[in-house]
């Protein structure tokens, strides 16, 4: 006996269940990315505030020269800007859209929130690139 065929042979996987809905989805990244922060802003507080040796636990110039110039210090705080501005974003957005927004209103403030947000990751590479780059 041969098995009953549903569909055609190549046509691709098969959906497990049904796709989130778009605010599902932004919630998981909501808090995805605050998860992170909690690790990231904690490697950030030791290292800037906890092991520094200079009186009341902050870094002087040359020390956050020293500091960024190290590729994993880089990558943690070059990491750390970009989920501080992506939790900021995706944050501010639901605010706005708990004021009931209509779909044209909803698209602009999209729009606004990632030109926003790039702005802001832009200048904020620039200053850790700005600062690596002297070191």
């Amino acid at each position: 006996m041969s098995a009953v065929q549903t569909r055609p042979a190549g046509t691709g996987r098969r959906r497990k269940g049904p796709r989130p809905a778009r605010a599902v989805r932004e919630w998981r990244a909501t808090a995805l990315t605050g998860v992170a922060l909690i690790a990231l802003l904690t490697v950030h507080m030791i290292a800037h505030h906890f092991v520094v040796e200079s009186v009341g636990g902050l870094r002087d110039y040359d020390q956050v020269l020293d500091y960024i110039s190290h590729p994993v210090m880089f990558t943690v705080e070059s990491l750390f800007l970009l989920f501080v501005t992506a939790h900021a974003m995706l944050g501010l957005r639901s605010v706005l859209y708990d004021l009931a927004l209509g779909p044209t209103l909803q698209r602009w403030v999209d729009a606004g929130l990632v030109a926003l947000g790039l702005v802001t990751l832009a200048y904020g590479y620039f200053l850790i690139g700005t600062l690596a780059s002297r070191a």
